[in-house]
């Protein structure tokens, strides 16, 4: 069985002050000490653990027990209120989320949005399949000169292909346009 790492401290009147024992003195009642602030019983458990590994980190700095459960106490009260509060800004951005679901024009505008992908997605798979591909590399951020070196085509191919594949799809999808931007400003 593993033993865990113990620190000893020197306090009040020379008395020796081991880590390990005083977490089993406090622990129990620091959990019961946020139970009174927090509303489920193990986050309180996690935040006086949490409290713990921080007091181990500064343990060599006290000399008085006093010091040492005043410490706990506060550092106990402020994570629990960091925790408060975090919960608390969580619930406010969930209801505004839900508010926003909620509501109908969200809903439309995600279904338009949506469908417009699917739309154009489809649009572009219907091309030739070079000014597809020119388009696709385009749509991804390469230059024409790029294009042409990665298709082993001339810069002209190119410009001349991307030139069919935007006039394809503007007179495919201007119907498109106009629906959607009907929907939009509803």
């Amino acid at each position: 069985m593993n033993q865990t790492p113990d620190k000893i401290i020197i306090i009040d009147n020379n008395e020796s002050l081991s880590f390990n024992s005083l977490f089993n003195e406090m622990y129990a009642g620091l959990c019961l000490f946020s139970e009174r602030f927090l509303m489920v019983s193990s986050e309180g458990e996690d935040l006086v653990q949490e409290v713990f590994v921080k007091l181990w980190a500064k343990f060599d700095d006290f000399d008085s027990l006093n010091a040492i459960k005043a410490y706990l106490y506060q550092a106990t009260r402020n994570a629990c209120l960091n925790s408060i509060r975090h919960e608390k800004v969580k619930r406010k951005y969930e209801a505004e989320q839900v508010h926003q679901v909620e509501s109908e024009t969200y809903f439309l505008k995600q279904v338009v949005e949506e469908e417009t992908n699917r739309i154009i997605s489809d649009s572009i798979d219907e091309l030739p399949r070079q000014c597809k591909k020119i388009l696709q590399l385009s749509m991804q951020g390469l230059k024409n000169q790029e294009i042409a070196d990665d298709l082993g085509i001339s810069v002209n191919s190119v410009k001349t292909q991307k030139s069919i594949a935007y006039k394809t799809l503007r007179s495919k999808l201007q119907n498109i346009f106009d629906i959607v931007m009907y929907i939009m400003w509803m």
